[in-house]
């Protein structure tokens, strides 16, 4: 009976009613699709690296892009503060899906695959900030990380699904075109066969374009229960007033300073070594398309299927700092221990795949936690409820997008250096599990200085009167 409960309350959803309930089913939506369509994306550094034999430099260009979104949503953030936040996830959306589909046109270089494949991104993470505000307006505090905990779980299983299946198409296609390339094929099937697998690529990329655009079409039929003030909307664009209130708010808020500060190892130290993985997995290590994709993404994707609903719902009734703590403990435990696999299988030769795979689970038991803490409930924790909401998250991303874009450059440097990425990795794992030591010590000093310590009971704090 223990065991069927426990099943049961795996595959419930929140309890939500009215148009929390709309969102919650839209949402959900938009995310199945979404991950569908990151499924194939996230594959196309393998893709350059096998197909179009990308160098080491290339890999960051991705990060290096979205880093350049995150520091313009400072200012799309202070943009939408009095403004309807949903023209501020539906066009940059559309835009992402644009280029995906353009990348289809773009697999003769690696530099321009990839480049493309960075500015998607690019117009994709400046969604984040407007989404985060959606979600804020719509989920009430007692389920909001139930809520995006559950659709980040199943989104999880999708990207398993899109990975594994466009990994696999793609290696057979390989395998063909390598067997058949150069014999005379009789027939119009044969011939429309070896069309199709000279041209995965291509038509994997023109599918996750159409996914893309399908998801943001889906998140625009939400309806947002937002509360504007028109009072304070801007008549122009004001770039200068956007830093002006930034640091209006860093400067009166030393909490979310703090809060910054943590954010700023966490994605400094990840992004330092996280492109390289694939260079890690494929040239030191020996994987080819299936088990460099089974490793980077379906594996922890996987993972956080099982274990993101759940954080979810701790997550709702814990500190967030300690929840950063936990999640920084584990992430950065995956890049040790995939840095200290070429050692220990030179000892003991299973090792070569037991520690990617003990490692990948690892990270992604709290990869599911991670994103919903950064880019959806964390920033709650230190908000007000109202337009500040995405004048925090700009602030935050902005910080992400300039430490990423460093660490991204950074990476690439001193891969052409000839930087090892077993090096970056050891570098970039104990800064990892640093923040989440600084994350448990902020906890601590919260504690006795008796501030709030769920989202729940900080924003408690403005319904009184």
């Amino acid at each position: 009976m223990g065991k069927l409960s426990t099943v049961r309350e795996f595959f419930r959803g929140p309890a939500l009613s009215g148009n929390a309930a709309r969102t919650f089913r839209r949402h959900l939506t938009y995310a199945l699709l979404d991950a569908t369509a990151g499924g194939i994306l996230l594959n196309a550094p393998i893709i350059a690296i096998k197909a179009f034999q990308a160098a080491n430099w290339h890999l960051p260009l991705r990060e290096a892009y979205a880093g350049i979104g995150m520091i313009g949503a400072l200012y799309l953030g202070s943009r939408m503060a009095s403004r309807p936040k949903m023209p501020f996830v539906f066009i940059p959306g559309v835009m992402a899906g644009l280029c995906s589909l353009t990348m289809a046109a773009a697999t003769g270089s690696a530099f321009w695959f990839l480049t493309l494949l960075g500015v998607g991104a690019m117009f994709e993470v400046v969604t984040r900030p407007a989404i985060t505000a959606v979600l804020r307006a719509n989920y009430p505090v007692e389920h909001r990380g139930h809520a995006t905990g559950e659709v980040r779980k199943w989104s999880s299983l999708a990207f398993v699904a899109s990975s594994i299946v466009s990994a696999t198409v793609l290696y057979l296609a390989a395998e063909h075109v390598k067997a058949f390339g150069g014999a005379e094929l009789a027939g119009v099937g044969q011939l429309f066969l070896r069309w199709l697998a000279a041209h995965a690529a291509q038509l994997f990329m023109v599918l996750a374009g159409l996914l893309s655009l399908t998801s943001f079409a889906c998140f625009r039929r939400i309806h947002v229960d937002e509360k504007l003030d028109l009072s304070s909307r801007a008549t122009s664009p004001e770039i200068g007033k956007s830093f002006r209130e930034a640091m209006d708010i860093l400067g009166r808020d030393a909490r979310y300073r703090r809060y910054l500060i943590g954010c700023f190892l966490d994605s400094f130290f990840q992004m330092l070594y996280f492109s390289l993985i694939w260079a890690f997995l494929s040239r030191d290590l020996g994987f080819g398309y299936v088990g460099s994709s089974a490793l980077m993404h379906a594996l922890p994707a996987l993972a956080a299927f099982v274990a993101t609903g759940t954080l979810g719902r701790w997550f709702d009734r814990t500190n967030p700092w300690v929840a950063w703590a936990g999640v920084r403990f584990a992430w950065g435990g995956d890049a040790l221990l995939l840095a200290a696999t070429p050692m220990c299988a030179a000892l003991f030769p299973p090792a070569l795949v037991l520690l990617p795979v003990l490692g990948r689970i690892l990270r992604g038991s709290v990869q599911g936690g991670w994103w919903i803490l950064w880019w959806q409930i964390g920033v709650t924790h230190f908000a007000p409820p109202g337009g500040d909401t995405s004048r925090y998250v700009g602030i935050m991303v902005f910080l992400s997008g300039t430490t990423r874009l460093v660490a991204s450059l950074a990476g690439m440097l001193l891969a052409r250096m000839a930087v090892t990425p077993q090096t970056l990795l050891i570098v970039g794992g104990v800064g990892v599990i640093f923040a989440g030591l600084y994350s448990l010590r902020q906890a601590a000093w919260e504690r006795r200085q008796q501030r709030p310590e769920t989202i729940a009971e900080f924003e408690r704090q403005f319904d009184q009167p």
